[in-house]
């Protein structure tokens, strides 16, 4: 079967090529080694190592292997040489470890003498060929088959002071023997760093002469790097940066890269890697709570879109469905969110760009339209949802404090959300005062169980208040199982920190359900349910609490009380019941009636004096009745010891701890749990109702740009001594209830000159057209 070019490689005796014969070094080549340096290429196969990610793309140490330093150039074994047909291989090859690299060692060394030297040994040794097999065997000597790097690569990799005459020899060599567009966009073929080719390298090494010079030369721009180094699945596998040489560039900043980068026509901006991000989802993603890091990220997104010519860069979504407004707030980017919400963009051409219009300012007071597009909860994913929803990030509260996100909210609180709350408010405190009057007044003695049966007193009352709880604890049941389980389906952590009470209504409607269930069947049992749903539907009385603020962060230190120290708590402090109930019940031989045994005679009544102990109102005596009476005793001392000296007096101390670091986050918790209430309310009015409470007016930004905006009133005492600007001379016309106002005038500004020497100018007068309708 013949094998194609790239599956041989030409073996070299003298000047003639033999098949069948072991390669060895070129004469000129003999000459330029020293002891102990090796060919530049493998002479035998060699089996391909399993990918093992334990280095980085240019480390020389591999862990777990014995050989020297010296002799590995990648972290991965070398694959099996390619060889040319019709050159012949050499059948009697045996495994061994691969030799040192003499090129590669040259490059990264940068000897530049050497490296000329090894060039054109290269060359006469593909004498002979054809054009492309000569291209074919110089890719090869170039290139490290194992991972696929390139000596420019290695070069690349390694900086030093002739690495810019070692890239220039090399893309000259390449160039004079045509396989240039080859070489220069070779990329890594090994796992890991899978499509890395010498642009991503240089733009890593920060070495922007060398960009410039390998982009004249023709390296591709919209490649992607997509190993596993570059796109880590784990935090500890390698760093995202993006996978496109731009993205790189911006995530590190290199703004003269950038521009570069920008400038050239034949960079796609719009470039999605394999996670659906763009260059802006990169910068969000690289973004940390760093004021100096932020302000670069915040610097790059906002000249690559204002330099970019598609001016829909930004609502590009990602896999995951995500601009990178919504993945600035999923990942709690609060500065970078802070930016985009907030930026507004004088330039006429990119006015469309901005997401703040400010309409009119007088003195401090300013008044500013907010874009809602994908904000409001009317926009699909919305920011206001995610923020809300998101329990996977602890700042969600400085996120809501953002405008135009707090106004939003307080707004649709005052609008119907209030009343909406109220309204259940009196609902459910009904149907607890109609639950308690059944329960007080259920049929005792011999009295019937059916509420059908009305011969009892007030059975036509009783037959009315089952058919009302049943009713609502019917409704409260359904809506609280859509809330947890459909709407938004949350994980353990939301549940307990948004949802605890939503499950507490749902477990109380259930309870009702089977409690009135049970006494249409006539079965005694039913009092049990009935109580624990009337104790736990007062309790859910609670819920109420986040309507007011004083008693909202009040109900918030119980939650957090409850979840964080009680259950840990009762968790422990079973284990101690359990434990000690049997120790002491087994130890109690026999036992007489009236005797002082008898409370320990067994497990249920061992647990219940322990109890009594361990509040204080037990008796700590020898139980004569026991097997061994002393270690009774001192099993029930150490009891009291470790539940009623340590768990009891930790349990305050932690208690305490918890009250007081809750205090200074209880409000922010309370807000948190109301935006929550407000959205939740929201969702369940009907359509047209919605529509009814939509905020916001038309805005008129330019033409065929028509956007839904929120205006917002704002005090800025410390900007505006150093911003007085003009916005509208006219401050509040807009503002008319059924006016549309044009805030763009033709006049112009108001300007006087007594002489040549004194003249104001106010040019900044002249803003783009915003047309608003309330």
């Amino acid at each position: 079967m013949s094998k194609g070019p790239s599956d041989v490689v030409p073996l070299l005796v003298k000047d003639r090529i033999v098949p069948g014969t072991p390669p060895r070094p070129h004469k000129h080549m003999e000459n330029g080694m020293k002891k102990g340096d090796t060919p530049d290429f493998p002479l035998v196969p060699s089996k391909s190592s399993l990918i093992v990610f334990t280095t980085n793309m240019d480390s020389k140490i591999k862990m777990g292997d014995s050989r020297k330093s010296e002799d590995i150039d990648s972290p991965q074994t070398p694959a099996n040489p390619l060889l040319r047909e019709g050159t012949g291989i050499n059948p009697r090859g045996n495994i061994r470890r691969p030799p040192k690299n003499l090129l590669f060692k040259t490059v990264s060394e940068g000897d530049e003498e050497q490296l000329k030297r090894l060039l054109v040994e290269a060359k006469e040794s593909s004498a002979g060929l054809t054009e492309k097999g000569a291209q074919d065997f110089f890719m090869y000597k170039l290139t490290a088959k194992d991972t696929g790097k390139t000596c420019l690569m290695k070069a690349l990799l390694n900086i030093n002071e002739n690495t810019p005459e070692v890239v220039r020899s090399l893309i000259s060599f390449a160039e004079e023997n045509n396989f240039l567009d080859r070489f220069i966009n070779a990329e890594y073929t090994e796992e890991n760093y899978k499509g890395q080719t010498a642009l991503n390298i240089a733009i890593e090494r920060r070495q922007s002469d060398l960009v410039k010079f390998l982009i004249k030369k023709g390296a591709k721009i919209n490649v992607r790097a997509q190993g596993r180094f570059f796109n880590p699945k784990n935090k500890h596998e390698g760093f995202y940066f993006g996978e496109t040489p731009l993205a790189l560039a911006a995530c590190t900043n290199q703004p003269e890269v950038v521009q570069l980068l920008m400038e050239n026509n034949k960079t796609d901006v719009t470039i999605q890697d394999s996670l659906g991000n763009t260059v802006l989802h990169a910068l969000v993603t690289v973004a940390e709570h760093s004021e100096a890091q932020n302000a670069f990220i915040i610097r790059m997104y906002d000249t690559i879109l204002m330099t970019c010519k598609n001016k829909s860069l930004e609502s590009i979504v990602n896999n995951k469905g995500l601009t990178p407004m919504q993945l600035a707030a999923k990942t709690g980017k609060t500065e970078i969110l802070h930016y985009i919400l907030s930026r507004e963009i004088k330039d006429k051409e990119n006015r469309v760009l901005s997401r703040k219009f400010t309409d009119w300012a007088y003195g401090p007071v300013s008044s500013s339209l907010y874009d809602l597009n994908d904000i409001d909860t009317t926009s699909r994913n919305s920011l206001l949802e995610i923020v809300v929803y998101n329990t996977n990030i602890d700042n969600r509260h400085e996120l809501l404090a953002l405008e135009p996100l707090q106004t939003l909210l307080q707004m649709k609180w005052k609008k119907f959300a209030r009343y909406m709350f109220f309204l259940s408010f009196l609902l459910s405190f009904t149907y607890n005062i109609v639950l308690t009057l059944v329960s007080y007044y259920r049929p005792r003695g011999e009295q019937a169980l059916y509420p059908l049966s009305l011969a009892h007193d007030k059975g036509y009352l009783q037959l009315f208040g089952q058919m009302f709880i049943i009713v609502c604890a019917t409704y409260l049941m359904i809506k609280e199982g859509v809330v947890i389980f459909l709407v938004r389906p949350s994980d353990l952590r939301s549940v307990l920190s948004d949802s605890w009470f939503h499950v507490l209504f749902f477990i109380q409607a259930v309870l009702v359900v089977l409690s009135v269930f049970l006494y249409l069947f006539g079965v005694k049992e039913y009092l049990g349910f009935l109580v624990l749903a009337m104790a736990l539907g007062w309790a859910n009385m609670l819920f109420y609490t986040r309507g007011f603020q004083s008693l909202g962060m009040y109900s918030v230190m119980i939650q957090k009380v409850i979840l964080n120290d009680v259950l840990k708590f009762l968790f422990v402090y079973i284990l101690f019941l359990f434990g000690f109930g049997v120790a002491l019940a087994s130890l109690i031989e026999h036992c007489v009636d009236e005797d002082e045994c008898s409370a320990y005679k067994s497990f249920s009544t061992a647990i219940v004096e322990l109890f009594k102990l361990t509040i204080g109102l037990g008796d700590l005596e020898i139980q004569q009745g026991s097997k061994y009476p002393v270690l009774f005793l001192l099993l029930l001392i150490a009891y009291v010891i470790l539940t009623f000296v340590l768990l009891l007096n930790m349990l305050i101390a932690l208690m305490g701890e918890t009250v007081e670091k809750i205090s200074k986050e209880s409000e922010h918790i309370w807000r948190l749990q109301r935006a929550r209430t407000i959205l939740e309310f929201e969702k369940s009015l009907p359509a047209w109702l919605k529509y009814k409470f939509q905020l916001g007016e038309s805005c008129l930004v330019s033409k065929n740009d028509n956007r839904t905006c929120l205006r917002i009133n704002e005090v800025k005492w410390t900007e505006w001594h150093n911003h007085v600007t003009c916005i509208n001379e006219e401050p509040g016309f807009a503002m008319h209830a059924g006016s549309c106002a044009n805030l763009n005038w033709e006049d112009e500004p108001d300007s006087f000159e007594k002489n040549h020497e004194t003249t104001i100018d106010l040019a900044e007068q002249n803003e783009p057209a915003i047309e608003t309708t309330v």
